[in-house]
């Protein structure tokens, strides 16, 4: 389904929710507590299902809840998905990177609000890049009539900090990280940079990579969707349906994402289903 048409659906349920809730609140779901308005599409999806990411939970099938695996978040946002895997892999360290100030406040908050979570979590307010600076990124889905919004994906850009820009490697470096497990990555039309920034230490280590994948947004980034899978087939990666099945022609499965859509994949070196 394309990204703008399940915009519209979760603008129908926010105004119901609004109706019988009080649109900014402090709501717990899976035992994590959450400062929630419902007027934003992602703040929506942890009411609805704990997460913006239901699939992220098909983790525990690589990895052990008692492990001590290390993690980067980038494109946190407000720790919709940080949240859950720090309590989910309660031994683990999770690198939390947020380049706004807008949605790095709210994950800040959220934080405050568990914080039997906060020895898990690092937060960053960070931009991981090799190249581009650009002064704000498209951080909020909010459910408000306005024209100030992404034509396709109907997301409001906010400013991004200030001198907040750092490529993966430097980070991986800076925080004098050992070795990486896993890797979720989110940036909105950003991805090829960001995978480049850290290509070094991912030719190295191999975490495995959640990652979204909207062809139609690239060519306003400057580059092809092919050109992203053609980098990262040779960062020697393969890919993963979100239910870790294996993709044998990846360039003929994105072909079939319907214009305006993404997908998620796991990338994975020698994983076997």
């Amino acid at each position: 389904m394309k990204t703008k048409y399940k915009i519209q659906i979760a603008k129908i349920i926010s105004f119901f929710l609004i109706f019988f809730h009080k649109k900014n609140k402090i709501h717990t779901k899976n035992k994590i507590k959450w400062s929630l308005d419902l007027n934003e599409g992602i703040d929506l999806s942890i009411f609805l299902f704990g997460t913006s990411e239901k699939k992220i939970n098909n983790l525990k099938r690589l990895f052990k809840s008692n492990e001590k695996l290390t993690m980067i978040d980038i494109g946190a946002n407000v720790g919709s998905i940080t949240l859950p895997l720090a309590k989910i892999f309660n031994k683990s360290k999770i690198f939390a990177i947020e380049p706004t100030n807008y949605a790095f406040k709210k994950l800040t908050r959220n934080l405050n609000l568990n914080k039997y979570l906060k020895k898990n979590i690092s937060l960053n307010q960070l931009f991981i890049s090799k190249i581009n600076k650009p002064t704000k990124v498209w951080s909020s889905w909010n459910f408000d009539n306005d024209d100030d919004k992404h034509k396709q994906h109907l997301g409001t850009l906010h400013s991004i900090k200030k001198k907040s820009y750092l490529s993966l490697n430097k980070f991986i470096k800076l925080k004098k990280i050992k070795k990486v497990d896993f890797i979720k990555l989110d940036v909105d039309g950003h991805e090829l940079d960001v995978l480049k920034s850290g290509e070094k230490f991912l030719k190295d280590k191999k975490p495995v990579i959640f990652i979204e994948i909207a062809p139609y947004l690239y060519p306003e980034f400057g580059y092809k969707c092919s050109e992203l899978i053609t980098y990262i087939k040779k960062l020697k990666y393969s890919f993963y349906n979100e239910d870790l099945k294996r993709i044998k022609n990846i360039d003929n499965y994105i072909k079939r994402i319907t214009h305006g859509s993404s997908e998620n994949f796991f990338l994975m070196n020698n994983y076997k289903t």
